[in-house]
């Protein structure tokens, strides 16, 4: 069925907004991390990076299989709303925690809200789009994390050292706050609202192989579809989860590190940063969505990994000579493209995975990346960069050499699982009819 474009823009509108929104909440402790590991008794970098990582990512993959089996079933749009907001209540109470394991406790319950987003949205827009004007639906919506990195670092870091001045807020309801938890409060609410505009939308027809199955598929056959194609999952798998891990590390403690190597305040690195991550962000996962339909609709059946195969091959080298300038503003001026090719390889994912997915297994395939990839990445790389501090190289100060070595294994693992799964993508995509007849 096709849609007007005002219908169909309006809903990758919401559907971005809802993605920043995440986005801004799952991140926004990034540029926070020095006031709160001072207000919650001196943490280590290792304890902070648990609470970033940890407590988020296993509750997430724990529920995203199951909430993608229920959008997989019934309405996308109502697993969406639920979602949104059950994680902005959680981020919005978390500025209400007081010690290690209360914050710990509250960014478990974002990630359990979190978990319901990606397999539906990546679900209802492949039944909004026909598939080759997908990619680009995808990569405006895969521009979130850029634009949620961006406004969080835009407004997150100066309003912290703004706060970081002033005595403690006292708030109604919450009472008095330190700098970070009023900031929490204040990002966490927007969500309630924008759970509301989500019932604007309607729920699509199903459409494609298996649409009419309202049964939907049990755990036994989304295993036996994996199997069958496991070579290309593999790769896409295996390659996804080395830039996922490399591009969290590098969201998580950009920050950070500029405050520590080159003596920036948060509101400095707040601004440049976010304005890069915005602006450039949206210009690299927007513009690698649109060359893939461009691709797509010649009969480039592999452009979504070609992309990410090619965003890599320049992001590789880049990334591991940024973190080792002495120049604040050559680290910056390096950044910039950086940032333009980690923004190519999330939309170009989950047009590949829905590409080879039939219906009623699209949000479980999404829901089957999210664990195999996200969870792993959301738990290590904040974690690994605190490690290597703390224990490999024994200092804060140490944190460019973290970042530099594990970008350069990262990429080089994602660049040749990405060029062999090519041709496995091709096959699986022409095969995606067969499963849904057996």
């Amino acid at each position: 069925m096709k849609y007007p474009n005002a219908t169909l823009w309006y809903v990758v509108f919401l559907l971005t907004l809802a993605s920043t929104l995440s986005f801004i909440d799952r991140q926004i402790l990034n540029v926070m991390i020095g006031p709160i590991k001072r207000d919650l008794g001196g943490l280590s970098d290792t304890e902070i990076s648990l609470i970033i990582g940890l407590a988020f990512s296993a509750v997430y993959s724990l529920t995203t299989l199951p909430l993608a089996r229920i959008a997989d079933r019934y309405s996308r749009r109502n697993v969406i709303a639920a979602g949104i907001f059950s994680w902005s209540l959680m981020t919005a109470l978390a500025g209400m925690a007081n010690s290690f394991w209360a914050l710990f406790g509250a960014r478990m319950g974002v990630g359990v809200g979190e978990a319901s987003l990606g397999p539906a949205t990546q679900s209802i827009l492949a039944d909004y789009f026909e598939q080759h004007r997908l990619p680009l639906a995808y990569g405006i919506v895969a521009a979130a994390p850029f634009i949620g990195t961006g406004l969080a670092n835009i407004v997150g870091g100066p309003l912290i050292d703004y706060l970081e001045a002033r005595p403690l807020l006292v708030m109604p309801v919450f009472g008095e706050m330190y700098s970070w938890q009023t900031v929490l409060v204040v990002v966490g609410l927007p969500g309630i609202l924008l759970t509301l505009l989500m019932f604007t939308i309607k729920e699509p027809k199903r459409e494609g192989a298996s649409a009419d199955r309202t049964e939907g598929y049990s755990y036994r056959e989304l295993w036996q579809f994996c199997l069958s194609r496991r070579k290309y999952l593999t790769y896409h798998f295996i390659a996804y989860l080395c830039l996922s891990i490399q591009g969290f590390a590098f969201l998580t403690w950009i920050v950070e590190f500029f405050v520590r190597i080159h003596g920036w305040t948060r509101t400095e690195i707040g601004l440049t940063y976010g304005s890069i991550a915005l602006i450039v962000g949206i210009m690299g996962s927007i513009g690698a969505g649109y060359y893939a339909g461009y691709w797509l609709a010649k009969g480039r059946a592999d452009a979504p990994m070609r992309l990410a195969f090619y965003g890599t091959i320049g992001l590789g080298p880049l990334a591991v000579i940024m973190p080792l300038v002495s120049s604040d503003w050559l680290a910056i001026a390096i950044i910039i493209p950086i940032t333009f090719f980690m923004a190519m390889p999330p939309g170009l994912s989950n047009a590949a995975l829905q590409a080879i997915s039939p219906n009623r297994l699209r949000g479980q395939m999404i829901a089957v990346y999210l664990i195999c990839v996200s969870f792993l990445s959301y738990l290590f790389a904040p974690l690994i960069i605190g490690l290597m501090n703390d224990y490999v190289f024994g200092r804060e100060d140490a944190i460019g050499l973290s970042l530099a070595s594990l970008a350069f294994v990262n990429y080089a693992i994602a660049a040749v699982c990405l060029y062999l799964c090519l041709d496995p993508l091709k096959d699986a995509v022409a095969r995606v009819r067969e499963f849904a007849e057996d």
